[in-house]
């Protein structure tokens, strides 16, 4: 399956992540992100930060810019952002799954890249890239964040996730080789936690060759140009309006955030998030009641009973305020904000797509806005 329907054009393509792009970088990944509260962005942005000046820039280059056969892995952080800022990494995780995977498989990789671009696990690959002295791909499986490592466009396009290590903050690690995708993400979750509720993941064994159908482009450079509007506290307007020209972003309504419920309608075990929701009575003339449905995510946005977005869009609250994204973690009652829906790379769209990632896996068996 081919990755080349995705969502709207970048500002350009970033060649190098160096250390004051860190920031940067962090702020483009909680965009694509935003459930993921801040507790451990001091620590991992002063780590990435402390090993680019060190050994200096990490070269950002193209699948198809590297020889075909180049053998390629990617990183993400798996398990509990809390869970990682009670026990931060101790800082050779990453690379530790990355060589435990070239002993299994006996190959030297040439290239790192992640398997989500989005929170932290944007940081890790950078870091990881840095101490092997290997260049990151502009590139990724997910485009943002999904529950599970099997959804992916690696995935869709027949690569397997396996064998994968998971090299916990102990020491420990676990080798994974499962004979389904799905089979290999449920052995997974059940090491997590004795792992100590987080891991550095090396998954998606692959080549250069294979990621040049199989990947999503250009993500990574999306982060560093998103993050850099961000980063400018601008006026709320014109930052989404700034948003809209690069990635197709919009306001869905702007109002105060007047009730939060707490759901007790079961969801699926595969899921790791508990059922919630927040309501937003809309400024303005339209004065609509806004809903906002919440897993480890927000996953829909209903405009007076109907529904206007979800997943696999990338639905964020703008803190007006503040100027700046919102986690769900530090929403109040009372506070003025933005609904911005951004769409995903193009491929998540397709029957297929919304098959893994949709808004009926989460429970809720309504058609997308975008296939009506």
């Amino acid at each position: 399956m081919s990755s080349a329907a995705t969502g709207p054009g970048y500002i350009g393509m970033v060649s190098s992540i160096g250390a004051a792009d860190v920031l940067t970088l962090y702020e483009g990944a909680k965009f694509y992100s935003p459930a993921v509260g801040d507790a451990s962005k001091a620590s991992l942005t002063s780590w990435l930060t402390g090993l680019l000046d060190r050994n200096g820039p990490v070269a950002l280059r193209r699948a198809d810019a590297l020889p075909p056969e180049t053998p390629c892995i990617s990183l993400c952080v798996l398990g509990s952002g809390a869970a990682l800022a009670d026990l931060p990494p101790a800082g050779d995780e990453f690379a530790l799954a990355v060589q435990r995977i070239e002993r299994l498989q006996r190959v030297t990789f040439g290239a790192i890249y992640p398997l989500a671009a989005a929170t932290v696990s944007a940081l890790a690959p950078v870091a990881a890239a840095s101490q092997l002295g290997l260049p990151l791909l502009d590139a990724d499986g997910m485009g943002r964040t999904f529950a599970l490592i099997h959804h992916t466009a690696m995935h869709l396009a027949g690569v397997s996730p396996t064998p994968l290590v998971a090299y916990g903050a102990t020491g420990e690690s676990v080798l994974i080789d499962a004979q389904s995708a799905s089979r290999g993400t449920r052995l997974l979750g059940a090491n997590v936690d004795p792992l100590g509720g987080w891991a550095a993941l090396a998954a998606y064994p692959t080549t250069a060759g294979v990621l040049r159908r199989a990947a999503l482009p250009g993500t990574v450079s999306r982060l560093v140009n998103v993050g850099r509007l961000l980063l400018e506290r601008t006026d709320p307007d014109r930052l989404v309006a700034r948003l809209a020209a690069i990635i197709g972003c919009h306001r869905v309504g702007r109002g105060r955030i007047v009730e939060f419920e707490q759901l007790s309608r079961p969801t699926d075990r595969t899921i790791p998030a508990h059922p919630s929701s927040l309501v937003i009575e809309e400024s303005g003339e339209r004065g609509r009641q806004l809903r906002i449905e919440l897993r480890s995510e927000i996953v829909a946005v209903f405009a007076d009973g109907l529904l206007v977005a979800g997943v696999p869009d990338v639905l964020c609250l703008l803190d007006v305020s503040r100027g700046e994204i919102a986690t769900l973690d530090s929403l109040e009652v009372g506070d003025l904000v933005d609904v911005l829906v951004t769409p995903a790379d193009g491929l998540w769209y397709s029957a297929e797509g919304l098959a893994m990632v949709g808004l009926a896996s989460h429970g809720i068996n309504l058609d997308h806005p975008r296939r009506r």
